[in-house]
Parts: C-alpha cells; sequence; structure tokens
C-alpha cells in the first residue's frame, strides 16, 4: 500500500500572487456546477409513489423520469481545462487547484449529459476507481449485507419515530438540527425541502426531507453527519486564507463524505439499518457501473436484502439518478481512505475538518489550514 502523506510543518508567509485569481475563477465554476441538482429528476418523489404502486401489482415497470434542461457548459469546460494547465506549473498548491479544475470540467460534462444517454460515461470517468479502497469497499459492502441477511442487524421495527419535519417536537430532525446549529452560533438555516437523502447541507442552509419518520437514532446520526461532516468544515474553510478549501480539492467531495460516515463510526451510528443501507447502495452503483439497467438493480436489492420493494425501487433510483451516476460507489471507499489517514497522520483529521479537502491533498494544504 502506497506510503501516506505526512503533514508539512513550515508556516506559509502567505497566498502566492496567483491565488486570487485562481479562487475567483474556480469558485464561479463550482457555484455555477451542482452534479446531485442536474441529476436529480424533477418528479422524483412522484415517479417513485407510481412505481411502488405499479410493482406493487407485479408490473416491473420502468421509471419516467423527468429533469431540468442541461444547461451548456462547454465554455466552462474549456476554461476549466486551460486554467488546470496554467496552474499546473505554479508547484504544489498549483498542483492541488489544477487537479480541482480538472475535476470541474469532468463534472460540469456529467451536468451537460444528465437525464441522457452520456451521462453514463461522463459520471465513470468522474468516479473512476482510485486505489485499493475501492476493492476493500466492495468486500465491506458485500460482509455488511450479507450480515443483514443472517439477522445479524438490529431491527428497528418496534422503536419509536418522529416526523422528521415535526417543528413541535423537540426530538424531530428538523428541531434538533436547529438547536445544533444555534448552540455553535453556524450562520446556517434549516429548511424543509422534497429531497432524497434524510438530510442535506448547501450554501448557508441544510435541508431537512418532509414527511420522513425516524428513529431516536436516526435523528442524531443525521445531524451529526451533516454538522460535523459537513457543515462545519465549511464555515471553518470559509475564514482559511485558500478558497480551495471551500471549492473543494479534486476527489475532496469524495472524502469529505468519507470524513462524515468516520465521524458516524466513531460515534457509533454506523450499524444496523444504517450500514446495511450504505451497503446496499455500493451493490446498486456497482451494477451501475457494470451497465445494469434500472429493474435488473432493482431486482438485485430484494434479492440482497432490501427490506421492502419500495426501498429497492428507492435506491435504485437513487443510483439511476440522471441516467446512471451512481456516485455512491465513492462512500465506503473514502470511509476507508479516511480512517487509515486518521490512523497513520492523526493531525491531518484537522485538515479533512477544514472543508472540502482530499486525503491525497490534505499534507499539501496541512501549513493553510494551521495544522504543524
Amino acid at each position: 500500500m502506497a506510503r501516506r502523506p505526512r503533514a508539512r510543518s513550515a508556516e506559509p508567509a502567505g497566498p502566492p500572487a496567483w491565488v486570487p485569481d485562481a479562487d475567483r475563477l474556480l469558485g464561479a465554476a463550482a457555484r455555477r456546477i451542482r452534479v446531485v441538482g442536474a441529476s436529480t429528476p424533477v418528479n422524483l418523489v412522484d415517479e417513485l409513489a407510481r412505481l411502488a404502486a405499479a410493482w406493487g401489482r407485479g408490473g416491473a415497470e420502468l421509471p419516467r423520469f423527468a429533469y431540468a434542461p442541461a444547461q451548456d457548459h462547454s465554455e466552462l469546460r474549456r476554461a476549466m481545462e486551460t486554467a488546470a494547465e496554467r496552474l499546473a506549473g505554479q508547484g504544489e498548491l498549483g498542483a492541488v487547484y489544477a487537479g480541482r479544475a480538472r475535476e470541474l470540467a469532468a463534472e460540469a460534462a456529467i451536468c451537460e449529459a444528465a437525464g441522457g444517454a452520456g451521462c453514463w460515461a461522463a459520471a465513470r470517468r468522474r468516479y473512476a476507481a482510485r486505489d485499493a479502497f475501492d476493492e476493500e469497499a466492495d468486500a465491506l459492502a458485500a460482509t455488511w449485507v450479507e450480515e443483514a441477511a443472517a439477522g445479524a442487524a438490529a431491527s428497528e421495527e418496534d422503536e419509536a419515530r418522529v416526523r422528521s419535519d415535526d417543528a413541535r417536537s423537540p426530538g424531530s430532525l428538523v428541531s434538533r438540527m436547529r438547536r445544533e446549529i444555534g448552540a455553535r452560533r453556524l450562520p446556517l438555516r434549516v429548511v424543509i425541502a422534497d429531497i432524497a437523502p434524510l438530510a442535506a447541507t448547501g450554501d448557508g442552509v441544510i435541508q431537512i426531507a418532509r414527511g420522513r419518520m425516524l428513529t431516536r437514532d436516526d435523528v442524531e446520526r443525521t445531524v451529526l453527519h451533516e454538522i460535523e461532516g459537513h457543515a462545519a468544515p465549511g464555515v471553518r474553510a470559509a475564514g482559511l486564507p485558500l478558497g480551495i478549501f471551500v471549492i473543494g480539492t479534486a476527489h475532496g467531495g469524495d472524502d469529505q463524505e468519507g470524513w462524515a460516515l468516520a465521524r458516524e463510526r466513531a460515534a457509533g451510528y454506523l450499524v444496523g439499518a444504517r450500514r446495511t443501507e450504505l451497503g446496499l447502495r455500493h451493490l446498486a452503483a456497482r451494477s451501475v457501473e457494470r451497465g445494469a439497467g434500472f429493474v435488473e438493480t432493482a431486482r438485485l436489492l430484494e434479492a440482497r436484502g432490501a427490506r421492502s420493494t419500495g426501498d429497492a425501487l428507492r435506491i435504485a433510483a437513487r443510483v439511476h439518478r440522471g441516467g446512471g451516476l451512481a456516485r455512491e460507489v465513492v462512500y465506503l471507499p473514502a470511509l476507508l481512505r479516511v480512517e487509515a489517514l486518521l490512523l497513520a497522520e492523526p493531525a491531518l483529521g484537522q485538515v479533512l475538518a477544514s472543508g472540502r479537502v482530499s486525503v491525497s491533498a490534505a499534507a499539501s494544504l496541512s501549513s493553510w489550514a494551521g495544522v504543524s
């Protein structure tokens, strides 16, 4: 296995002269490119309800997902490719910026193809395997799913539940998220939205899924994931001297998901139904990589232990969104990658907690994050 990068100790005198222009250029591009938003069907909720009813009657119908009109990002892609060539000659820090510029070009290509036949190929270029942790993640996902099928996962059927968006209940997700944001004095709003995940952190806002029935552990885990994994690092990033902490490094978004999952596992929440769900998502995403269609993926999930046909359809819709995004292939490798780094170089955890920073870029950015 490759040697883990070591933290830098020298304190930087100040950002190089080229950094402000690079921050503005890449920052503007990152604000325009929204891979998940472009790839999420505008009729997702209604279509999942229709599919559940149809499959419940015995008909394996295909989804009729509709998408917002795709934007033309060709000029943006060329600008990012040109910037990458220029930044690559600016030393170690320039290489970090160049990597993100190339990744933004790849993500722009996904946005252009979302909802069409080209999405699958564009997504495979962006979410290609990176290292040995991808194979380790395959084994981990299989183990989690097999243990659940054998009855090792704890049943949650009898646990008390509360609506995610019930502002009158102090134990609901929306109430807990608002209290935690207030206690930490984070400059974020909490809003209710029709989204597929339980929560999602964006620019200045945390969205809470409407109308989900959640256990106490669901609530606490989700608050931990969003606050420690995404929101707090985003706030810290805004106060650092380099915009790349906010813009993200190449694979920074992937490894931030790994950071968030590592926080879950350290707190004891990566158990039971949660880890089974992550294992099934990984297996489903791998099926998309192999070229499986929607029905094939849903049937695979049913066979591997999805709790219901509705759950199988929901996960299949997630990995097939956009025409085959399947970005879920990065979650478990990122978890393992982050945990390995924290074991080898614990101090670099502070860098990962300071923005959307990849494991491979953490050492290069350590002095800029105040790690000595």
